[in-house]
């Protein structure tokens, strides 16, 4: 048979390649060439257009294959390639986790396999950001991916996210590794290789963020815990605060600039220009500012207008130096900290360049999306002496505040789900209804998407969670039990039922919504407050955890049985849940002695999941990211013990 890659596009050929490797898999009776060009005796992969459709955002399948002969066309590059993968999933296969060991690739006869499908993805927003500790091949394999699981993005934050791969490759928080001596120059070189990709994949390329303010000064952010030399040219451009321009909290990545130099502004704006001649494939720049809250300048000029105002002026010069060069990168402004607040006076001059994010902190995760709004009125802005607890209606609030100051253009939600909250549902089931149900209901709250900020380290056990919710965001008529059902079936294969209803009662024992009040953000790179958590101290959640051994162990039988599985897919899921079930054991330890009021307890239970998670690192490093949830875990013991 025949594959044509019928338009010119490096991802469309990627997906012909892809569509071979898979069909010759799954068939030892197909032999596929791939040709460059039109034809009409095999599979046609094309790009076409669509109406009221905008290629470089939505995604639109367009697919009618039978008997090894149609076509698969699509908005775009990457809609070739969802499509090649519906395809193939409609034949059986499903990949169940980043990597070679995730793939189910079924043997099936494709010769008389039929494939229709014609549908726009309900939502445009569908991805990752960088985050955690992970390597350059923990990222590249999650890119590889997201689109088969219906994901369209991926986020490189940061002009080099030293601050996350440094994390695993210095091995910072490891009780048996050492330093590899990697580089930040290391690391700036695995950037593009890693950015290519992305591009080769056809993903929309996120990328910046926060931390890139001092970069045009020589001063390159790497992580928070760093000594940086402030020079002259610097201290001049930065914020005032309490008489004096230095750097707040010691970190560039905190540090706010004096937005009413013109001077300051252009540098701002010309670095950003810059970075994007450098970088054309970048589809879009987020320019967020400092990560942290009441630290604004307090020059005379800056007092002038708020935060969000002076924001504004920069994005519109910014916007219009871009216009200037026939660049059109959309750019992402983020309502967060000090811009919750829309502008009082400055509009969007080209609003079709911009498009909006806000960090989902403050929220009921146990709850889907509401579109309630605040029932107070929302607090005037007073520079640098807010008092700001977001909640999650307050939120919303603030998003119609940006509404009347006249923006109502497309805009997704930052979420935090896969972050570190995915610690405290050691199943990953409660947490996917949850996810599932975000999916469905983001639409209704007026966004367009849900990117994760998140460990690319976080498939332990498995991958459930973001493959639903990719899926969803995807279509959301997708039904959890028929998707459940297909998901655990690829990933576990015989005793899959079984292995379906034992996460489910990990789950349910842990009862993750019963752990906490709230969970906010952790405290990892951000100065903007305390996670707002606290633990509900119950003899019934002691009784309820005190039984998970017992569970877990009772479980050991069916996974001894299947650790040799014939399929590799499936003898991965069952491995990795040898390694879950003494973790699952010692997670509960933590939270026993918490919920008792035993803090000492808790402490030395802490130390031992360290010590645990350190040493099998090896075995399980693709899934289980070791420096966040010990961080995490050990933010969550101090703090409740304070």
């Amino acid at each position: 048979m025949k594959i044509y890659a019928a338009s010119p596009c490096e991802t469309v050929l990627y997906a012909a390649e892809e569509l071979k490797k898979y069909l010759e898999m799954m068939d030892s009776s197909v032999h596929a060439e791939i040709v460059k060009g039109e034809g009409t005796d095999g599979i046609i992969l094309s790009v076409g257009l669509y109406d009221g459709v905008d290629p470089m955002i939505e995604d639109v399948i367009d697919a009618e294959i039978d008997c090894l002969k149609g076509y698969i066309r699509g908005s775009n590059g990457r809609s070739v390639l969802m499509g090649v993968y519906n395809y193939l999933k409609s034949a059986g296969c499903l990949w169940v986790r980043p990597g070679k060991k995730g793939e189910f690739i079924p043997e099936k006869e494709m010769g008389a396999h039929a494939f229709s499908m014609h549908k726009k993805a309900d939502f445009p927003f569908r991805g990752e950001c960088i985050e955690g500790a992970v390597s350059m091949e923990n990222v590249i394999e999650t890119v590889e991916w997201l689109p088969k699981v219906d994901m369209n993005l991926f986020m490189m934050e940061q002009i080099v996210p030293y601050n996350y791969m440094s994390r695993w490759y210095k091995h910072q928080m490891s009780r048996h590794k050492t330093d590899t001596g990697v580089t930040f120059e290391d690391v700036e070189k695995m950037i593009p290789v890693i950015e290519q990709f992305i591009h080769k994949c056809g993903l929309q390329l996120h990328a910046l963020g926060h931390g890139y303010q001092l970069e045009r000064y020589g001063i390159r952010y790497q992580g928070r815990h760093i000594q940086y030399e402030l020079n002259e040219a610097a201290r001049q451009d930065i914020a005032l605060r309490n008489g004096t321009r230095e750097l707040y909290l010691g970190s560039p990545n905190f540090t706010q600039m004096c937005m009413s130099s013109e001077r300051a502004r252009k540098g701002q704006v010309d670095f950003l220009v810059s970075y994007l001649e450098r970088k054309p494939y970048i589809d879009f720049l987020h320019v967020w500012l400092a990560d942290c809250d009441n630290n604004h300048c307090e020059c005379e000029g800056c007092q002038k207008k708020t935060p969000s105002d002076f924001y504004v002026i920069m994005l519109n010069e910014l916007d219009a130096e871009l216009t200037a060069r026939g660049i059109d990168t959309k750019i992402v402004f983020i309502m967060y900290t000090d811009t919750y607040w829309g502008p009082e006076t400055e509009r969007f001059n080209n609003p079709s360049r911009f498009i909006m994010t806000t960090a989902a902190t403050g929220r009921d995760r146990s709850l889907p999306y509401q579109p309630e709004r605040s029932k107070d009125p929302l607090p005037k802005y007073v520079r640098n002496k807010n008092k700001l607890h977001v909640t999650f209606p307050m939120s919303m609030s603030f998003a119609d505040d940006w509404a009347e100051s006249g923006f109502h253009g497309l805009k997704f939600i930052f979420e935090y789900n896969m972050y570190t909250y995915h610690y405290m549902d050691p199943g990953y089931m409660h947490l996917a209804r949850e996810m599932l149900a975000d999916a469905r209901s983001v639409g209704k709250i007026g966004f367009d998407g849900v990117m994760q900020d998140m460990t690319q380290r976080s498939n332990f056990p498995t991958a459930f969670p973001m493959a639903i919710q990719g899926e969803a965001l995807f279509d959301q008529s997708l039904d959890f039990d028929e998707y459940a059902r297909k998901y655990f079936a690829a990933a576990f294969g015989a005793d899959s039922e079984k292995a379906q209803a034992y996460l489910q009662g990990v789950s349910d024992i842990f009862m993750p919504e019963l752990l906490r009040k709230r969970e906010n953000v952790t405290l990892q790179d951000t100065g903007a407050g305390l996670p707002e958590e606290r633990m509900a101290v119950s003899n019934a959640t002691v009784q309820r955890l005190a039984t998970i051994a017992g569970y877990v162990d009772a479980f050991a039988e069916t996974v001894q049985k299947n650790l040799k599985a014939a399929n590799a897919c499936h003898a991965e899921s069952w491995r990795i849940l040898t390694y879950h079930r003494e973790y699952c054991k010692l997670f509960a330890d933590i939270f026993m002695a918490m919920a008792s009021g035993d803090m000492e307890k808790a402490r030395s239970r802490y130390e031992r999941l360290w010590d645990y998670v350190s040493s099998i690192e090896d075995e399980v490093q693709p899934y289980l990211d070791m420096h966040l949830c010990v961080t995490r875990l050990g933010q969550l013991v101090e703090y409740s013990h304070k």
